[in-house]
Formats: structure tokens, sequence, C-alpha cells
């Protein structure tokens, strides 16, 4: 097939990224690797210095960098950049696509939490995303969900009229492996973040908001921290909306001198955290995918999860699974895990480093072209959920 000219929309992502933005810098890299296209980034003006470095394609500096005048900018202005610079496609990863263009769009979709859990959401951006979305599923050229269950969540909730590519997330495996890349170089990241690198410790790894369960595993790990179980609960994200909860269940907790916050982890130090754990707790209430569970298998950690979340679909029969929002039961297998045998612990290893080995950014890649594809006219979908 042709070469592709593809435009991507990394103007959204934020100076310490998770969840979307790692997801939009780690396909923009594997995007860059490929031969069959050629990659331009829309940027914040302010922001063409990272973007360059990350090696995958022209910056284009556009945007401008407050996020109400950036919104306003996408909404009003972008199509019309994005018909100048003559692209293919232009993929906007995070809901939202140009409100006037000619170009064909690809528009990602990572969860209907706006739809099916609002109230984990401020009430402005339910609002704001649910148009978004309602508005991608009726004019972009493709959506792309992030999962089997995100689709099937979205033709639920929306009226789907154009075609569905699910691509999954991706591992560096690089970086997350079980063993450390050097002798030593875990216990340097550890005590680098303030660590003692011979703790027993659960870790959680995420932003720290409504939906991530946090209150709940709090609740659920004071106990272990209380007889000495565990010495520690390391948080690890950057604090979002909601987090005033978080911070009153921690006041309350009788182990708060044991609850760590390190706040935002930098990509370097956050598989040498997941190895050094116990356990990785990951009991969301509900994500588009995930990849922090996925991530921790890769590294060979125990890892406990949400039960009929995405999680638990992708991570098979590898992780403790606990009922959403349920104390009772995510103490329970932070008990179970402790305990655990060798032979277990092994057997859950092996599970989960079977279960995360295929999942890579090149594959999520080629998925991403096919919906390219899609979206300008060369290639036909396989099926309304392709």
């Amino acid at each position: 097939m042709s070469l592709l000219d593809v435009s991507l929309d990394v103007s959204a992502v934020p100076l310490t990224p998770a969840g979307a933005g790692r997801y939009t810098i780690e396909l923009a890299r594997a995007l860059g690797k490929r031969d069959d296209l050629t990659l331009q980034l829309i940027a914040r003006r302010g922001d063409v210095e990272r973007m360059a470095a990350l090696g995958a394609g022209a910056v284009v500096p556009a945007v401008p960098n407050s996020t109400v005048m950036r919104l306003g900018y996408e909404r009003l202005l972008l199509g019309r950049r994005i018909d100048r610079l003559g692209v293919d496609v232009h993929h906007g990863p995070h809901y939202t696509m140009p409100t006037t263009r000619r170009t064909p769009v690809v528009v990602t979709i990572h969860d209907l939490t706006f739809f099916d859990r609002p109230e984990v959401h401020e009430a402005a951006k339910v609002r704001f995303f649910r148009h978004a979305i309602e508005r991608a599923a009726r004019e972009a050229g493709c959506l792309v969900c992030v999962s089997q269950r995100t689709a099937d969540d979205l033709v639920r909730n929306v009226a789907v009229e154009v075609p569905v590519v699910v691509a999954t997330h991706g591992i560096d495996h690089d970086r997350f492996q079980p063993m450390p890349p050097t002798p030593g170089a875990d216990a340097a990241a550890l005590e680098s973040l303030g660590l003692d690198p011979l703790a027993r410790r659960i870790v959680a790894l995420g932003t720290l908001e409504p939906r991530k369960g946090v209150t709940t595993l709090i609740a659920a790990a004071s106990p272990h921290l209380v007889t000495g179980a565990l010495d520690e609960l390391v948080l690890a994200g950057q604090r979002g909306w909601g987090v005033e909860e978080i911070d009153r269940a921690i006041e309350s907790s009788p182990a708060a001198d044991r609850i760590v916050q390190l706040g935002y982890v930098r990509d370097d130090s956050v598989p040498a955290l997941l190895r050094s754990a116990a356990a990785v707790a990951y009991p969301s209430l509900d994500e588009g995918f995930g990849l922090p569970a996925l991530e921790a298998l890769a590294c060979g950690c125990p890892l406990i999860t949400t039960a009929g979340s995405v999680m638990a679909d992708l991570c098979g029969e590898a992780p403790w699974l606990v009922e959403a929002g349920d104390v009772d039961s995510l103490s329970e297998a932070i008990a179970e895990v402790l305990g655990a045998s060798s032979e277990e612990l092994g057997r859950r290893r092996e599970l989960g480093l079977t279960q995360a080995s295929p999942a890579t950014w090149a594959a999520a890649a080629a998925r991403h072209v096919e919906a390219y594809r899609i979206a300008c006219g060369q290639m036909s979908p396989r099926d309304p959920s392709h």
C-alpha cells in the first residue's frame, strides 16, 4: 500500500504523563519506527523540544499552551491547519476531534466511564467528553477502542455510525521485565525514591482519584500494616480530582505513618518500584485498559486487581481478583498473597509473564495503521467491531 502521511495530536500530553498521555507518547514512538508512514506531531507551542525528543516525526508547534485556549483552537482552527498540512489522516488520541476539516479523522476512545460512572469525574468533564464521544461516533472516519470491553461499552452507550478498530496497548518489554537492567539498579532506584529496598510493601500505581479504588485499598491494607505483616503501602501517582477523600482515608487509618505517597514517579523508576512489591494492587473500579496491571505482570509481580474488569480480561488467571470497592475481599486477597507458597507465587508469575508477553507497542501501532487506512478509504473494515 501507499505511504501514509499522518498527523497525531500530542497537545494534551501533560508534563507528567499517565494514562492517555503515556498511550499517546508510546504510540508516537512506535509509529515513528514504521516505514509505511510519515508522522507529524501537532504540539503546543511551548512543548516543541519535548516532543522532538521522541524522535517520532516532524513537530508542528500550532496549539496554544493554556488548556482553555487549546480546546478552543482544536474546535475552531485545528481542522484548517491540518488541511493545510495535506496529511492523509489525522488522529485525535483523547476522545476529541476538530470541528471543521476536510481531512479524515481517527479518534481514540479510552473508556465509557463518562456514561457508566459519571460520579467519578468532575461534572464539567462528563458533559464535555460525552458530547465529544457522541460526535466522534457520528463523524470520525474510524474509532480506535483500547480494548474489546471499551468497544462493547461504546456500542451499548452511544449510536456508533463509523467503523471501530480495537487496538490494545503495548508494554515496553525492555523496561518492564522481571530482572533489573544491572545488579543493584533497583536498590538504587528505590533509595532515590526514599524507600528501603528490603521493606515488604504493597504498591499502587496510578493517578490518585476516586475511580482508582485507593480508599478501599487503604482500608484493606491498614490491618496488615498494623500487625507488621506489611511494612508500608506505597501510593505512586500524581494527585488528581477528588483526592481529598484519599487524604481523609489516610488521616483516619491506624497505620497512617506507614502509608507513603510518592507523587508522580518517573518512567525509569517505575519498573524497579513494581519489582520491589510483595504485591501490586490495582483495585480500580473501572478502566478502559489498565496498563499498570499488565506491566506489573511483565515484571513478574504478584497482582491484585478487580474482578469483572478489563484488567481481569487481560490478565487471565495470573492475578488475585477482588470485588470492586469491597474492603474485606481486598484485605483477604492481600493476606493470601502474603501467605502464598513459593510454588503458588511461581505459578502465578509464569502465568503473568505469558499473559504480558504478546503486548507490544509495535503491535498496537500496526492496529492503528489499519484504522488510519480505513478512515482514508484505503482499507475496508472487516466487521463492525474490527
